[in-house]
């Protein structure tokens, strides 16, 4: 017949499913009475329906966007025809039934005829209801009336379904643009960060007075989160005092640049004794003031949001940063909090070393503290780096570099912050280079403008020079260990003998303590891997058991279990340690997770095994704990690697 052919050509021009819906319903009203008729989208996963289409000449138009809980097949008769997936005819004297209040049988005026049809897909679900119904006691739909509206439903259903299909597909590309935008969010505040901690490095390196020092620092911070209201305080902890050098404030306060005041009970004080940062609210000072750990509030008393960090460097506090808004609109967040943080602990190292330069001639007794931090610095570097050689020769010693891992944390702390410095301080110099040349091209540059970027190319040099120096003198310590370690080859071997190598390997450290390690493995189990990573993985799963499964143990059981399956070596791991909690677990296999951080854990010993497991050995590790139930792993890869 032509009109679904017309149906058909119809929904490809279409802007919406409401106007093929009206092309419908006029098509179907030249063929058959259909003056009231009404669409029923059903929703299975919230149970609900939406009337996507309907006209009635009784009842008021219902909304589109609408959404309502399915009735009960009791209370509604569009609801039968979808939870029954059935059709439903009523007619006016067929009497039907009514409901405990007396009310008859569905809402809305009640019509002479009803006829619904059920919206059935492809896959058997019910998709919604479509119903015609007439108010007027001459009209009512007959037999070949309703076999014509059964083809209407048909092609009815083919639109639905392609039109839920559409709104996945769309609401699919709505979340992939939302997770894009948020990468290229985050992506321009890490950036933004970048430069932020470079100009707070470059400043402090250059002859200006901490005042300057100060207000840079708060114009930069200003770009990186709301901080029209700041101040700076330090720490004296020979006098125990708080002095506020830089004090920038909207409202009248008793404090000014230049306060000193006792450490004492304030809010400030809180961040010093609990040297940790404080996100406070007006709610939340006055818990603290209820609990004894705030008891007076210098300032102004209406800001809507505190914010105050510490400033750490070398394990030494300095002082704080403060941020408040008076202003119920802004508060700050968690991240603000993390960020703010983050940035006070390089702002804490900038003033150390403004301070160091500048303050040495005037302040004796400063000059004196800040030289027993410089000595307890430098005492630190060399202990590090003696540390750091007597564990390299240990590693040359010890079969395959078993203990790698322990090392590559310091290795890493080290070096990380040359290099970001000096990634940092190149790409300040080919923007300045960009510039330059810009000029130069355009005929415009000054003798003013070469000089300033000579002093920028000074300044930027000077820092280079230092931290590659630095980088270099750290790497070709460790040169000899990452060629020991990429020497690793595949080969043939017997995995029993082998673990009984690695652990003899081990001997120097085992025999210290008093735990005994029981393995169980088929003979002639023979495999193709890479031995070296076997034996690091072995030595790495037993040394964190030693430091951290049996701390507190004097004899702690570790058992070793291994078999053949299915062309798969399965290698069962556990000890009867102390083991973890769940929050523990969550974190087990993060780099630079450790809970002997204090104690020379690098937090790279299960991480380094996770790796080395998935990548070299092509396999996968799981792990199973419970506090005071030891901690077991799971690891399975294949007996023949393909050497790739």
């Amino acid at each position: 017949m032509q009109v679904f052919i017309d149906l058909d050509k119809y929904f490809t021009k279409a802007n919406s499913l409401e106007e093929y819906m009206g092309y419908v319903h006029q098509l179907l009203s030249k063929l058959m009475y259909a003056q009231n008729f009404y669409l029923a989208s059903y929703n299975h996963a919230d149970n609900s329906i939406q009337f996507l289409y309907n006209v009635d000449v009784k009842d008021e138009s219902i909304p589109t966007a609408r959404k309502f809980t399915l009735a009960s097949e009791a209370q509604s008769p569009t609801a039968w025809v979808i939870a029954n997936q059935k059709e439903l005819e009523m007619k006016i004297g067929d009497n039907p039934r009514t409901q405990s209040d007396g009310q008859y049988w569905g809402r809305g005026t009640r019509a002479e005829h009803w006829f619904g049809v059920p919206l059935i897909s492809q896959r058997d679900n019910c998709l919604g209801a479509l119903v015609i119904q007439s108010y007027d006691a001459k009209i009512y739909f007959s037999d070949e009336d309703k076999s014509l509206f059964r083809l209407f439903t048909s092609k009815v259903t083919s639109a639905l379904e392609k039109h839920k299909k559409d709104l996945r597909l769309q609401s699919s590309l709505s979340d992939k643009t939302i997770a894009l935008e948020k990468e290229l969010t985050a992506k321009k505040h890490a950036e933004k960060l970048q430069r932020a901690l470079y100009l707070i490095a470059a400043k402090a390196n250059e002859t200006s007075t901490l005042q300057d020092l100060y207000r840079e620092v708060h114009r930069i911070i200003d770009e990186l989160l709301y901080a029209k209201n700041f101040f700076i305080a330090l720490l004296d902890e020979d006098s125990n005092e708080i002095s506020f050098p830089y004090y920038v404030d909207e409202k009248e306060s008793e404090l000014k640049p230049g306060s000193v005041i006792e450490v004492g009970d304030g809010v400030s004080s809180y961040v010093i004794r609990t040297q940790k940062p404080q996100l406070l609210s007006k709610e939340r000072v006055n818990e603290l003031i209820t609990q004894g750990e705030i008891k007076r509030i210098r300032g102004a008393l209406d800001f809507t949001c505190w914010l105050g960090v510490p400033m750490i460097s070398s394990d030494i506090l300095h002082g704080i940063i403060v941020v408040q808004s008076y202003d119920e609109k802004i508060l700050f967040t968690e991240s603000d909090q993390q960020l703010l943080f983050y940035v006070a602990n390089h702002v804490a190292t900038a003033i150390e070393s403004a301070i160091n330069r500048q303050e040495r001639t005037d302040a004796q007794l400063k000059l004196a503290k800040q030289h027993r931090i410089l000595e307890q610095q430098h005492q630190e570097v060399q202990d590090t780096i003696r540390q750091l050689k007597r564990t390299q020769r240990k590693l040359v010693e010890q079969e395959k570099m078993a203990s790698l891992g322990g090392l590559v944390a310091g290795i890493a702390h080290e070096i990380n912050t040359p290099l970001g410095i000096c990634v940092t301080g190149v790409s300040h110099l080919v923007e300045e280079l960009k510039y330059i040349k810009k000029a130069v091209n355009e005929e415009t540059l000054t003798e003013d403008q070469l000089m300033d970027f000579f002093d920028e190319v000074d300044k930027a040099g000077q820092i280079l020079t230092t931290n590659t120096r630095r980088a270099a003198d750290l790497v070709q310590s460790f040169k000899q260990v990452a060629v020991d370690q990429s020497s690793n080859s595949i080969r043939e071997l017997d995995l029993g003998l082998y673990i009984q190598e690695v652990l003899l390997s081990l001997q120097p450290r085992l025999k210290k303590v008093k735990h005994k390690i029981e393995v169980q493995c088929p003979e002639q189990v023979h495999i193709t891997a890479n031995a070296g990573v076997i034996s690091q993985v072995l030595s790495n799963l037993i040394m964190n058991s030693i430091m951290h499964g049996f701390d507190g143990i004097e004899r702690g059981n570790i058992a070793i279990n291994v078999e053949l399956k299915n062309d798969y070596v399965i290698l069962r791991y556990a000890d009867d340690g102390v083991g973890l909690d769940e929050q523990a677990m969550a974190q087990l296999f993060e780099p630079f997770y450790t809970t002997k951080r204090g104690d020379g854990g690098s937090g790279l010993g299960t991480h380094l095994v996770y790796n080395l497991v998935t990548s070299a050995l092509k396999g996968r590790v799981e792990a199973k704990s419970k506090l005071n139930k030891g901690l077991a792993y799971l690891i399975k890869f294949p007996v023949h690697a393909s050497g790739e």
